[in-house]
């Protein structure tokens, strides 16, 4: 007999950290007593840290915008 799948939705949200604590546990057990879907965990957390790399928030300016009644400009617009 094979055992039940979880399904894309599930993984997903249990590498995203979206489940109920019932529900990652009950994730958890069955990840236990089966190396692969481990390993498909794995592999979609390091997924999902390549692309938190790869779009990283820009750095802010250093310097603040100045204002001007309606008019904006950025310091180096002197």
């Amino acid at each position: 007999m094979t055992k039940p799948r979880l399904s894309e939705e599930m993984l997903n949200a249990f590498v995203d950290r979206q489940l109920t604590p019932e529900d990652r546990l009950r994730i958890l057990k069955t990840v236990a007593g089966d190396e692969g879907l481990g390993q498909e965990i794995c592999e979609r957390q390091r997924v999902k840290e390549l692309v938190n790399l790869a779009y990283h928030e820009p750095r802010r300016p250093t310097r603040p915008i100045r204002t001007c009644g309606i008019f904006t400009w950025r310091w180096w617009r002197r």
